[in-house]
């Protein structure tokens, strides 16, 4: 029995074939595939002219929108120019085919860099760098019309060598205040925010630029990508928020050992026990 689900959710694929989940997720309300392209049966490259009219053409019927998850090593933000000119080339490939799928969005890491010789200019040389070549990118994506939501990482424990870019608030105001774009956008990785500055000080601080959810539970020490209540992220209160402010974009599960239709009856219940709070509140 399909689901009368009020928000849009949906569900990331990293080691299955998209085409085989239509019919699951049309049967369970659910409405949004996102195909991660790290797995080397959903790389880019396997996505020629048959397959995008297939996958086209089920997206359709079945009113089923995707998106792609870029690969996390793709970094354009790369000191080396062979290396970062290369992602790019990378980067544009997949948004030309997510062009051609119709696809809502495409949702990119902002990067990585080694600290070596200071750990803070380092991060701000190495955002410059992802803004200039992100800055190229975005205009075949307004080509394009496919939308960059830029998601929020795990912190690398401080005394690394390696950082990652995007593992703080900051870095995101940095670079929304330097691109000025209709087609760059935020993704929200719960369990990466509560392992940071938490969910709702991302959630309020980019509410305007929030076009995609990656929602997923833990303790706030590991990424455990454990299923909604068990771990520390306080959901209620996000419920409420995204209330708030009428979000409107994809709810993408990434919970582990659990179905895709089951963590979005958990998120759902949130939202109807905060939307009827709000109903006898206002009688």
């Amino acid at each position: 029995m399909k689901e009368n689900f009020q928000r849009k959710y949906g569900f990331n694929v990293f080691n299955r074939q998209p085409e085989d989940l239509f019919e699951y997720a049309s049967l369970h309300g659910l409405n949004h595939i996102e195909i991660n392209l790290s797995h080397e049966k959903l790389s880019i490259e396997t996505f020629n002219i048959d397959r995008i009219n297939k996958l086209g053409d089920l997206s359709k019927s079945h009113n089923i929108q995707l998106s792609f998850h870029i690969p996390y090593y793709i970094n354009i933000s790369e000191v080396l120019a062979p290396l970062r000119i290369s992602n790019i080339k990378y980067l544009l490939k997949c948004i030309k085919i997510a062009g051609e799928l119709k696809a809502t969005h495409v949702t990119l890491h902002v990067g990585n860099f080694y600290w070596f010789p200071v750990e803070q200019w380092k991060r701000k040389k190495s955002l410059k760098r992802f803004i200039k070549s992100l800055g190229k990118v975005l205009k075949v994506c307004e080509e394009k019309n496919v939308i960059i939501a830029l998601e929020n990482v795990v912190p690398i424990p401080t005394g690394s060598e390696y950082y990652l870019l995007g593992d703080n608030i900051e870095d995101f105001k940095f670079i929304f205040s330097n691109l000025d774009s209709k087609y760059l956008k935020f993704c929200l990785d719960t369990g990466h925010a509560n392992m940071g500055e938490g969910v709702l000080e991302y959630t309020i601080n980019f509410h305007e630029k929030l076009s995609c959810i990656h929602y997923h539970d833990n303790n706030g020490l590991n990424d455990e990508h454990l299923p909604i209540g068990k771990g520390k992220i306080p959901w209620d209160d996000l419920a409420a928020e995204l209330i708030n402010i009428n979000y409107q974009g994809p709810i993408i599960s990434e919970c582990r050992t659990i179905e895709a239709h089951e963590s979005a009856l958990l998120f759902e219940s949130y939202f109807r026990r905060k939307l009827n709070v709000h109903k006898v509140e206002s009688l």
